[in-house]
């Protein structure tokens, strides 16, 4: 797997590069922006995720970050910004421009490798759904009402494209929606908490966690109950799960993400407000998710795929 490393010092490269190819990534490097952008631009090389310093001569980082983030081919591919500026105006400048993963200088080689790896399965899964968007689903742009119950992230997976494709947008709504559904079946239904997740996650473990648990006499009866309602102005996604609710104001804050653009996991319910939806909510005590998508809005929104 390919990843594009950017970074005006070469010790810099030098760590990415022992650190990851040992993992089996194959690391591409530049010096500064006008150089990778250079390198993008050949189309040599599929991209799984992109190292990029923010502090460099010629292009900066958030610089390269926007002309990364507008492109259509580069969009999606995970960006990890490295910098030495953690204060939250620093912070919002990198979730503006499309940063989604953050490396605070100096880190662990430890931390880098696990960074980087759980961007390139969420890039990875995120292609795989988007391959689902187009596989004549069309016609679910007329749906108006349906109701869905699912249990398994293989179900999640399925169902995300479908609700997706009934939206003006698929392609901005479906990372955020992939995310609700997961958390209401992750820490929802089978109640595994951040802690846990944390863990597992350091540990690669998750995903067994998720199977074992689905399993059990105490989860394998719960179902995650979505409900999807279009009306004249808005459409409404509804996600019910079955657990004991989190405390989701406090991942909804600027002050939650700047804290958790560091760690692995934490910040995903703060960027499908922020990216994919027009709102999202949450009522009794975080176990059901209110996804609102503003249609009238969107009439008007250039980024819309006619």
């Amino acid at each position: 797997m390919n990843l594009l490393a950017v970074d005006d010092e070469s010790i810099n490269l030098m760590i990415i590069e022992e650190s990851l190819s040992e993992k089996g990534f194959n690391i591409i490097k530049a010096r500064d922006g006008e150089e990778a952008l250079a390198i993008l631009n050949r189309n040599e090389h599929n991209f799984f995720a992109i190292i990029l310093d923010r502090l460099m001569p010629k292009m900066d980082g958030i610089e390269l970050l926007r002309k990364i983030k507008h492109a259509e081919k580069w969009k999606d591919i995970p960006v990890i910004f490295q910098t030495a500026m953690s204060g939250v105006s620093d912070m919002t400048d990198g979730l503006d421009a499309g940063a989604f993963y953050y490396l605070t200088k100096p880190y662990s080689r430890a931390l880098l490798v696990t960074i980087v790896q759980t961007a390139v399965e969420h890039y990875i899964k995120l292609q795989r759904a988007k391959e689902d968007l187009h596989k004549g689903m069309g016609a679910l742009r007329h749906l108006v009402k349906g109701e869905f119950w699912i249990q398994s992230i293989k179900e999640s997976h399925e169902l995300a494209p479908i609700l997706a494709n009934a939206c003006p947008n698929p392609e901005r709504v479906l990372t955020g929606i992939m995310e609700i559904l997961n958390n209401a079946i992750e820490h929802g239904n089978l109640g595994i908490s951040y802690q846990e997740k944390t863990e597992l996650h350091d540990n690669d473990k998750l995903m067994e966690e998720i199977m074992l648990r689905l399993n059990l006499p105490e989860y394998n009866k719960k179902y995650v109950k979505v409900l999807f309602e279009k009306k004249e102005d808005k459409i409404q996604i509804t996600i019910k799960d079955e657990g004991k609710g989190f405390d989701w104001k406090r991942f909804l804050s600027i002050q939650a993400m700047t804290k958790n653009a560091f760690k692995t996991h934490g910040r995903g319910i703060f960027m499908a407000r922020r990216l994919s939806f027009d709102d999202l909510t949450y009522e009794d005590d975080g176990s059901k998710a209110i996804i609102t998508i503003d249609l009238k809005a969107k009439e008007s929104d250039p980024l819309i795929d006619n």
